[in-house]
């Protein structure tokens, strides 16, 4: 499903992706990314590799942020 057309709570309301959804796409997408240069053994393009790696790291980095943020915001509203 296009994240950017999932349902919301009526039947003729379009939400916008939350930040978190937005940065499980990108951490998947990098996983997905890294996967494919990992498992083929034809593909000598080490900077590639670099590169994808790179970027999950970046991706998983910036999610748990997120997390940690989002976290912390809550633990803040109900004290």
């Amino acid at each position: 499903m296009n994240m950017l057309s999932m349902p919301g709570d009526s039947p003729d309301e379009v939400k916008a992706p939350s930040a978190n959804e937005a940065l499980c796409k990108r951490l998947v997408m990098a996983k997905i990314q890294l996967d494919r240069l990992e498992r083929d053994d034809s593909c000598k393009d080490l900077s590639a590799l670099s590169a994808a790696r790179i970027e999950f790291a970046l991706a998983s980095r910036s999610l748990a942020d997120a997390l940690i943020a989002q976290e912390a915001s809550e633990a803040c509203s109900f004290s």
